[in-house]
């Protein structure tokens, strides 16, 4: 981000301003720019600069800041800021991101907050707060304009111009006398109706919702297909509870996008920002799948050992060791980003499993035809003989054909059983490929040389 090409005062002009005590002055600039902007200068301000810059907005735009920042910000702010002034901030915030601050504090912390809040505001957060992690209920906001079927659009409207506050008023959802959800009506068909037209006769009756309980990435999907910018949420009876809107949807999709690029790396997603995380935590993070890969190493070293005798009498084989398993894991890991990405798109599922088979298979044997090519050109320049080369050669395409099938199959089976394919894939598949590739190297070997 260029902070010139926005306009914004660059960090060693705050800086300046800070030592010289030209707070009014800052206050006066910061008052014109993006809370957004103003959150991003947070960022790039060491902490003690952060929390004087901070301090010096007003409540409505600090607010909005605070809502902006990133984890390790914060974090500063909540240990630097007075409890009473954060408190503050968060009765300004609309309730949903209230909950979402609060959620990635320490207990204590966010119960000593949630105490200093407006009791009404506070009482509302608690409730989010009581909703299980990563469901519609926490995502969702109280604040949703319910209209019912008999008023008319002109008293619809008087209606609206009496409201304090809203989230959103992109679409205003009907209920009936139980608070049920019966019907929509967007916006636009409400301006285009005619005053003594009523609710009932303009609204949509196929308005979609999500559960309370529905998990954030069924939502995140829900979403993406219909391409809504507001999603009514609803109680198992149905009774119309709240909102999610699209901008803490597109937090979800970033959320779930850093837990699978953790879980392909071999690790468990951080739940805090990563300055935020103790390296004892992030030890227990990585520890479990590291020592499990470790041991499935392993599986390498016995096959090497097995064929023991094929590499003291043939000494050769053992240049193109990494040779093989490095072809064999870059393959896999190219597939399996590839069916990892399919299946989130619900591309790919266990009923078309064979024909993503087939296809990758087709992809991995022209693949290996021409790493086979190389790897022959390769194998006779080093001078190891043609046998060698000619063992080099027909491994690779095996190998990478093998790869692409493991890479295939694994993830299309676990996201079957509802496991999620990241956590199986990227190092173990890896680790798989460069086990069985060996026996399938050595194992030639064994059938070409005769040894």
């Amino acid at each position: 981000m260029d902070d010139a090409a926005l306009n914004l005062p660059t960090v060693e002009e705050i800086e300046q301003m800070v030592t010289d005590s030209q707070l009014t002055e800052l206050k006066s600039q910061l008052e014109r720019i993006h809370p957004a902007d103003i959150a991003w200068l947070l960022d790039e301000l060491d902490a003690e600069t952060a929390v004087i810059l901070f301090e010096l907005l007003p409540i409505e735009i600090a607010s909005e800041v605070l809502d902006e920042t990133g984890g390790q910000v914060r974090q500063e702010l909540v240990e630097k800021v007075d409890d009473e002034r954060l408190a503050d901030l968060l009765d300004e915030l609309p309730m949903d991101d209230a909950a979402e601050f609060l959620e990635d504090l320490p207990d204590d912390v966010s119960d000593r907050l949630i105490g200093l809040m407006d009791p009404e505001e506070a009482a509302e957060v608690q409730e989010l707060l009581a909703y299980e992690e990563e469901t519609a209920g926490r995502l969702m906001t109280r604040d949703v304009v319910s209209l019912r079927r008999q008023w008319t659009v002109s008293e619809t409207f008087d209606y609206l111009r009496s409201l304090e506050d809203a989230e959103t008023l992109h679409y205003l959802y009907v209920v009936d006398r139980d608070n049920k959800l019966i019907g929509v009506v967007p916006l636009r068909t409400l301006i285009l109706s005619q005053p003594n037209k009523t609710i009932g006769e303009i609204m949509s009756r196929n308005v979609a919702s999500v559960p309370v309980n529905a998990d954030q990435e069924e939502l995140a999907e829900f979403v993406s297909r219909y391409d809504y910018f507001v999603v009514p949420v609803v109680s198992l009876n149905n009774e119309l509870l709240g909102v999610v809107t699209v901008d803490d949807v597109l937090d979800i999709f970033e959320e779930e996008v850093t837990e699978d690029i953790h879980r392909l790396g071999g690790s468990e997603p951080l739940d805090q920002p990563y300055f935020a995380v103790s390296v004892f935590q992030i030890v227990r993070k990585r520890i479990g799948w590291l020592l499990l890969l470790f041991v499935a190493s392993t599986l390498s070293g016995e096959v090497i050992r097995f064929f023991q005798h094929e590499l003291d009498v043939v000494v050769a084989l053992g240049f193109f060791i990494t040779l093989i398993t490095g072809t064999g894991g870059n393959a896999g890991s190219q597939t399996v980003a590839t069916i990892i990405r399919a299946i989130t798109l619900d591309e790919v599922r266990l009923n078309n499993l064979g024909a993503a088979w087939r296809r990758e298979v087709s992809v991995g044997l022209l693949l290996g035809v021409v790493m086979g090519a190389v790897g022959i050109v390769r194998a006779l320049l080093w001078h190891t003989g043609f046998e060698v080369a000619l063992v080099v050669a027909f491994t690779l395409p095996i190998i990478v054909i093998w790869s692409t099938t493991v890479a295939t199959v694994i993830p299309i089976l676990a996201d079957r059983f509802h496991i999620d394919p990241t956590v199986i894939s990227g190092p173990m598949i890896a680790t798989i490929v460069d086990a069985t590739g060996l026996l399938i190297y050595f194992s030639l070997a064994k059938l070409i040389l005769g040894v």
